[in-house]
């Protein structure tokens, strides 16, 4: 088959599906802003819904492949915002060329269907599909879509330039910055409408990640009620487009909520039980970097604030953070009250030389027997000879050392005395596709997902966070002619794609590790397999990494 180039060409179909995903949606905030959002009010009205278990872990990188090709991490492969062919600092953002699985429009172009995708994360570059395909978040701005001249055209329709990051993006200026997320919103809702009527389509998924980024960035309650409310115009406008016949999802990758526990330490820990060996070479962290810690700002806005002096290198308070949290004071409160009165100069100048030193120690990915890789990856890896490129533990003593650092993690307690994780389990006990090999090797979920985990190593372990953070569950609604309810408690976010599937009217395809719940559409889906279908390109730009990695940081990521 040709896939650089397709006639158009529409199956007929009962009606057409609509996918609305906004990233982190919860349904906290879609009740506590209801009064602001009447579309997704009147789509719970007329529809079903239920709370969307995300996948571990459940963060944007590693959840949205989740939910379009319908398996968990270990069977499309990727498991955080960068893949790890041998040590963190090797890592590369990651693509759609590392979801090693088809997507739900790759399913459906394989049966002559035509797809519209906008803006959905990890979709770079675009596969070549019926319909079109416009890249989202981890993309660079200059990504192309398919066609190849999709957002040349749209720009054209739209009489401005179609963008995938906002203007202000990581600005330390908050007022510029949620103008450019509303104003982001908005024209996501313009270039929805303008490919709905350019292409011909069956299923439209359209994605907005805005409402993840508020929370991110701003505590104020009035900006994320002002972006779920864009969001919500946004759904409006996509609704008022279409017939009656239309079926609608609304689905989100996670949810969010406050995060008032703990920033853990993880490799400190572990460099106490001799585990995680430190080195003053390569990396170093900046004082940008430690403040945005100790404050909870990004490090792109407190790099900002330090005038950009990456140069400068300071562990602020070190172990005297033990005794400040003993005088119930944490060292983000005094940091911040230090700030507030213009003195936060003074108290860097004020710490003491060792303290400054230890700030240049960071981990020794090739030294370690097993560290913590990402704050995001929720594991710790260990450092396997075979396996890892410098490994150091062999593998005789593989299940000892795991075993050691389950009973480790397992016993940890935070300094209120309450354990640290909800879980701590060996990866086969979470996953079992032909990727778990590159997922840590012992799984942890912060307790209620009320900690956030960092990879420092720093003294103490546990500082005070009060801050918005992704929580497991996110939301599912279901509306139009096919559903019939009631939804389950709670769904998969993985039961999305397969459930897409039979509203497009096909078999569910037998390689999803989802499923469509029972009795939630009016008639029972086959499942099938699909045999061999394409999916991917090996074209990519990386050129652009640092740009996207500059964003990562300002939601904290890193």
């Amino acid at each position: 088959m040709d896939r650089t180039h397709y006639e158009p060409e529409t199956a007929e179909r009962d009606g057409k599906t609509v996918v609305l995903g906004f990233d982190a949606l919860d349904f906290r905030y879609v009740d506590a802003f209801a009064d602001d959002t009447p579309n997704l009010s009147a789509l719970r009205e007329r529809g079903v819904e239920s709370s969307l278990a995300s996948t571990f872990p459940p963060w944007t990188g590693s959840a949205w492949p989740s939910m379009y090709t319908g398996t968990d991490p270990s069977h499309h492969g990727v498991y955080g915002f960068f893949d790890y062919d041998g040590y963190p600092d090797d890592g590369t953002l990651v693509s759609r060329n590392d979801v090693q699985a088809p997507a739900l429009w790759n399913y459906l172009d394989s049966e002559g269907v035509p797809s519209l995708v906008l803006n959905v994360p990890v979709t770079h570059p675009a596969d070549p599909i019926r319909g079109a395909l416009i890249p989202g978040y981890l993309a660079t701005e200059d990504t192309t879509g398919f066609p190849s001249d999709v957002r040349e055209a749209l720009s054209a329709s739209l009489g401005e330039e179609y963008t995938i990051y906002s203007r202000g993006e990581t600005s330390s200026d908050k007022e510029k910055k949620l103008d450019g997320y509303l104003e982001l919103v908005d024209l996501r809702k313009r270039a929805a409408l303008s490919l709905m009527e350019t292409y011909d389509w069956e299923v439209a998924v359209i994605q907005v990640q805005k409402t993840d980024a508020v929370f991110h960035n701003f505590d104020e309650e009035t900006a994320q009620r002002n972006v779920y409310a864009a969001a919500d115009e946004l759904a409006g406008a996509v609704l008022d487009a279409v017939d009656e016949s239309t079926n609608v999802v609304v689905c989100s990758d996670h949810g969010i909520g406050q995060t008032t526990g703990y920033r853990i330490y993880l490799n400190e820990i572990l460099r106490r039980h001799g585990y995680v060996e430190t080195t003053t070479e390569g990396n170093k962290e900046s004082l940008s970097t430690i403040k945005g810690d100790l404050t909870g700002e990004s490090s792109a806005d407190a790099n900002a604030e330090a005038g950009g002096d990456k140069s400068v290198r300071t562990r602020l308070f070190g172990s005297a953070g033990t005794m400040l949290q003993k005088a119930g004071l944490s060292p983000t409160k005094v940091y911040t009250t230090a700030k507030r009165l213009g003195v936060e100069s003074a108290l860097v100048s004020l710490t003491p030389d060792a303290v400054r030193d230890a700030a240049g120690k960071h981990v020794d990915w090739r030294a370690s027997k097993a560290y913590l890789p990402s704050g995001t990856r929720l594991g710790v890896r260990i450092n396997l000879e075979g396996r890892e490129p410098d490994g150091v533990v062999p593998e005789s003593e593989y299940e000892d050392v795991r075993t050691e650092l389950v009973e480790l993690l397992s016993g940890l307690e935070t300094p209120d005395g309450e354990p640290a994780f909800d879980f701590v389990k060996r990866r086969e006990e979470v996953y079992q596709g032909e990727y778990a090999h590159k997922a840590p090797d012992v799984l942890i979920r912060p307790r209620d997902m009320n900690h956030q985990l960092s990879v420092k190593v720093y003294d103490p372990p546990f500082l005070s966070i009060d801050s918005y953070d992704h929580k497991q569950n996110g939301v599912f609604i279901g509306a139009g002619p096919a559903f019939a309810g009631p939804a389950p408690e709670t769904m998969s976010l993985t039961d999305v794609a397969p459930v897409c599937m039979a509203l497009a009217g096909f078999d569910v395809p037998e390689r999803m590790t989802g499923s469509v719940p029972e009795g939630l559409l009016s008639f029972s889906p086959s499942v099938r397999a699909y045999g061999d279908v394409p999916y991917g390109t090996e074209r990519i730009d990386t050129g652009g990494e640092e740009e996207v990695t500059e964003r990562l940081e300002d939601l904290g990521y890193l």
